[in-house]
């Protein structure tokens, strides 16, 4: 049990020394919305993350749309390279609507939510998310819908 203890403690200890942190990535989301995603880091712990995602719901319902977060991001636990981040953020977006060959759009505005993990790879540009949060909408289509995805990201 001893041994057990002491390879785990000097396995985090080994990786966290060879972490790497980065002040911008660039990827592709996968879940609700699907897209592609930018983070840039204002300060250390502080985060701007921008969000253009393509939402099927149905075979005959999809919509384009933007979003945005103020993220705050903070290490996990002490393991270098694993932290959670929570914030607020807001979305836009066209749906377009094809029922019976009758074929409508609506424009929705949101307030979103969003907390989640993110693991950064040592000696590798490479950066793993999941998240999930609230979403407001109050125009056309107002109510309260959940969305998460995992996040494939390139950091630089």
């Amino acid at each position: 049990m001893k041994k057990t203890v002491l390879i785990a403690l000097l396995t985090v200890f080994s990786v966290s020394m060879y972490a790497q942190s980065y002040d911008k990535s660039i990827g592709l989301r996968l879940g609700k919305p699907v897209g592609l995603t930018y983070k840039q880091f204002v300060t250390n712990q502080n985060a701007i993350e921008a969000i253009v995602d393509l939402d099927f719901f149905t075979e005959h319902t999809f919509k384009l749309g933007v979003s945005g977060f103020y993220v705050w991001q903070w290490n996990l636990a002490g393991v270098q390279g694993l932290d959670w981040f929570v914030g607020p953020g807001a979305s836009a977006g066209l749906f377009f609507v094809d029922v019976a060959g009758v074929k409508s759009s609506d424009f929705n505005v949101s307030l979103d939510g969003l907390i989640g993990l993110e693991y950064k790879f040592a000696g590798i540009p490479l950066a793993l998310g999941a998240d999930f949060g609230p979403r407001f909408y109050f125009l056309n289509d107002a109510g309260f819908y959940w969305g998460g995805a995992l996040s494939v990201r390139y950091t630089f």
